[in-house]
């Protein structure tokens, strides 16, 4: 019986340092955590609510790399995803996905309904990895062309996508 009991306790030993080590991992897994989210808020407070709203809306649980705020307006990089240029008051004015598509939602809802059905009659929606605006035209880079829209005249101009 002896050495049953001498092996059960090396067992329940053994089983309690396992339980004591993914304990740490956990906590230090938090910790770490905390201290990411810490320095992240600190970014978002920068921001202003329409533009914290826009990156939430279209890159739902994104963490801030960085905020730039120069002469007005504001640059913001996602960790590994786009960078968004910002007015004072939010509104977006250029959005570059640095090699990867923007989201078609973000086309749909965010891009005058001409270009946009011009993106998807050309079958490019998937295709857009850049886009800016001013008051005054809207400009789209696809993966072999741009697109310039104006909205004066509500004309498309551009090489015609391959």
């Amino acid at each position: 019986m002896t050495p049953r009991t001498d092996t059960t306790n090396r067992t329940y030993s053994s089983l309690a340092a396992v339980k004591a080590f993914f304990c740490a991992a956990v906590l230090m897994a938090a910790f770490t955590a905390a201290l990411a989210s810490c320095s992240n808020s600190e970014l978002w407070d920068k921001l202003p609510d329409s533009a914290s709203t826009f990156i939430n809306q279209y890159y739902p649980m994104s963490q801030l790399q960085s905020v730039t705020e120069t002469d007005g307006s504001y640059h913001v990089r996602l960790d590994n995803g786009p960078g968004i240029t910002f007015t004072s008051d939010g509104s977006w004015t250029a959005v570059n996905g640095y090699g990867l598509p923007l989201p078609q939602v973000m086309l749909f809802d965010q891009l005058p309904p001409r270009l946009y059905d011009y993106l998807q009659e050309s079958e490019n929606l998937n295709s857009v990895f850049s886009m800016e605006r001013s008051s005054t035209k809207y400009i789209v880079e696809l993966l072999t062309n741009t697109v310039t829209y104006d909205v004066a005249t509500d004309t498309l101009t551009g090489t015609t996508p391959t």
